[in-house]
């Protein structure tokens, strides 16, 4: 469930080991940005980890807030972090391997320590933000989990007459109220707002305090109390309850513990799903230290105590020696030209279609009596039908498109007509073409949104038989050679199709733009449409702004996490989900806003798709380098591409 209480640390809820996430700013010294530490109790010594450290974009960072949402499966960890007077926002799944998205910048004009929530308002429940603001009194964002955009709204301002604040702490109680509680100088006070009503307060709590608080409510009692733990302005902490079983119940505490550490910066609190209720546990922050303190029956104890980051950042390995560059980049033309056509009559095989009708979005999708795709193929000049190149057969490469929402917005002129999709990638076709490779892409708009990725499968391995079926086709394509790209919905299908041991060819190499997983959006849940891990070589793009692919159980990162072969996962920040469309230039109104010009976008995909394929389809080594992450690609400087590579598992 998601989280109701703000701090830097979680316990995720995982279904198996009890697992903790905290997040803390990296020290001055360090390289800055936000270092994630994790605690995985089923672990045969218990410790906490370095995790992580991502955000480093942002400079230093002062504070970050924590929590796990419902978005993902069983849900992503969500951060607001402090940079200056700014608020940025990062997501991550839960995946092992997965790695931070972000920063999205939501505002501006604030100070001290913000804290993040998740409500019951709405029907997801929207995000809840609460910081002090750079002048004077707090303000109150919330994100609408509904809405398709997604974007952060407010603030509404509270407690400007009580001066200028430092930190936060909030939680939603039992009957749905925001409870915050804010330290102003040495004292916490607490604003209060009904479901519905306006923020009522200041009312005072404690004083004699410094740092950060921790608000949450326990399981103790029928209502649950008020649990409180601030560091004090001399050392330690202290530990205040307000009982909610007894009317009009004051505060009562402090109970100091925590003394040898000194004085406090801030602290997280938190109660432990299973056990018996009043089990908390803190992780409290002094100096570059991160104490991890636990209570039970009444008394509280230190179980872990370790460095946040070191203040300076460690020596760097010695070099290894640079890779050879590469000689030709793989944003060349190549040495053909892009001949195209427009193929019908492609016979559809009875696992790619449908019975009937398919009612979806208001209109009713039919299996056609022959589908149409759009072939591209080297040839000896540019166009339509244009001549073959001489040098045949080449790799052939089959794409799966991906789906749009028919309120989906297109470049003027563009068709609407979704059954034009198959054309969403044509720049990388063209390009592919040029390099010396033939591509295929098939319409599948025809398939409904809930039919499953299997149908979307056999549909793009009926283009490829078709196409080697054809008097011509195993003089253009040599079908020995077969690699598979999919985008978004599309993505899911070429990567059922490459581990689908009765398919008639073998993928050697498998590139997925913003893929979806299938737990989530529009893609299947059934856990018999998972693929199985797939054996070739895996390739995916992801975009730091793609809301169109992250509440897909992970998206990229999940379906990268499935791949037993060779992998790369390739991050490009501000990217989204339908930039890597060319001819169409499609933009969802559920995708996000991107920070990356199109056209940027659509040339680190053709670099590292041509990469894929001159590395897998014809053995080009020298491309080992980019794959792996070793060097940058020269057109592509200044970008900030990030790529992730990991050789094949074994065992």
């Amino acid at each position: 469930m998601p989280t109701k209480n703000s701090g830097f640390l979680v316990q995720r809820t995982s279904g198996g080991p009890r697992l903790l996430d905290l997040v803390a700013p990296r020290l001055p010294g360090a390289t800055g940005g936000i270092a994630h530490h994790a605690w995985d109790e089923g672990a045969a010594e218990p410790a906490w980890r370095p995790a992580a450290v991502f955000g480093e974009e942002l400079g230093e960072v002062a504070a970050v807030s924590l929590i796990q949402s419902n978005f993902g499966d069983p849900g992503n960890l969500e951060a607001v972090a402090r940079a200056g007077d700014r608020l940025a926002a990062f997501w991550r799944g839960t995946a092992a391997d997965a790695r931070w998205s972000g920063p999205q910048v939501l505002a501006s004009g604030v100070a001290g320590c913000p804290a993040l929530i998740q409500g019951r308002s709405g029907g997801r429940g929207n995000f809840e933000l609460v910081a002090p603001l750079a002048a004077v009194g707090l303000g109150h964002w919330y994100r609408d989990n509904d809405t398709a955009d997604l974007a952060w709204r407010g603030p509404a301002v509270l407690g400007e007459g009580a001066g200028r604040f430092e930190a936060a702490s909030m939680v939603e109680s039992h009957d749905g109220s925001l409870e915050v509680v804010a330290r102003v100088g040495d004292r916490l006070v607490l604003f209060r707002r009904a479901p519905g009503s306006a923020w009522r307060g200041p009312f005072d709590v404690v004083s004699g305090v410094a740092g950060r608080p921790a608000l949450l409510q326990s399981r103790a009692g029928p209502r649950g109390s008020f649990e409180l733990v601030a560091p004090l302005a001399a050392v330690g902490l202290g530990h205040w309850y307000r009982d909610h079983d007894v009317p009009a119940a004051p505060w009562r505490g402090p109970a100091v513990f925590a003394t040898d550490l000194g004085r406090c910066d801030e602290v997280s609190l938190i109660e432990g799903a299973a056990g018996p209720p009043g089990r908390l546990e803190v992780a409290a922050r002094a100096g570059d230290r991160v104490a991890h303190c636990v209570r039970e029956a009444g008394l509280w104890a230190l179980r872990a105590s370790f460095p946040v980051v070191p203040r300076r950042a460690p020596e760097p390995p010695p070099p290894r020696p640079a890779p050879d560059r590469p000689r030709s980049s793989p944003l060349r033309p190549g040495p053909h030209h892009a001949g195209f056509r427009r193929v019908a009559g492609v016979a559809l095989s009875e696992d790619a279609c449908h019975p009937g009708a398919r009612p979806c979005e208001g209109s009713l999708h039919r299996c056609p009596e022959g589908n149409v795709a759009l072939l591209y193929y080297p040839a000896s000049a540019d166009g339509e039908d244009a001549p073959v190149a001489t040098g045949g057969p080449f790799p052939a490469i089959a794409i799966a498109h991906a789906r749009r929402l028919r309120s989906s917005e297109v470049r003027p002129g563009a068709p609407e007509d979704p059954s034009q999709d198959y054309r969403q990638l044509a720049g990388v076709m063209a390009h592919l073409a040029r390099r010396g490779f033939v591509v295929i892409a098939p319409d599948l708009s025809w398939l409904a949104a809930d039919d499953g990725p299997a149908r979307r499968a056999a549909a793009l391995r009926d283009a490829l038989c078709h196409l080697r079926a054809g008097s011509r086709g195993p003089l253009l394509a040599d079908f020995g050679r077969v690699g598979l790209i999919g985008h978004g919905l599309g993505g899911l299908a070429a990567a059922v199709l490459a581990a689908d041991r009765a398919c008639p060819f073998q993928v050697r190499a498998l590139g997925l733009l913003a893929p979806l997983a299938p737990s989530g959006g529009a893609a299947p849940r059934a856990e018999r449409d998972l693929p199985p891990p797939s054996a070739p070589p895996l390739l995916v793009l992801r975009g730091g702004a793609d809301t169109g692919s992250a509440g897909a159980g992970g998206g990229p990162a999940a379906l990268y996490a499935l791949a037993a072969g060779p992998r790369a996962l390739v991050t490009i920040p501000g990217a989204n989900h339908f930039g890597f469309t060319t001819s169409l230039a499609l933009a969802e109104p559920f995708d996000g806003a991107p920070a990356i010009a199109r056209r940027d976008q659509q040339r680190v995909a053709r670099a590292y798709l041509t990469a894929l394929f001159e590395r897998h389809l014809r053995g080009v080594a020298e491309v080992d380098p980019w794959l792996r992450g070793e060097l940058s690609i020269d057109e592509l400087a200044g970008l900030g591409v990030d790529v992730q590579a990991d050789a094949a598992r074994t065992g």
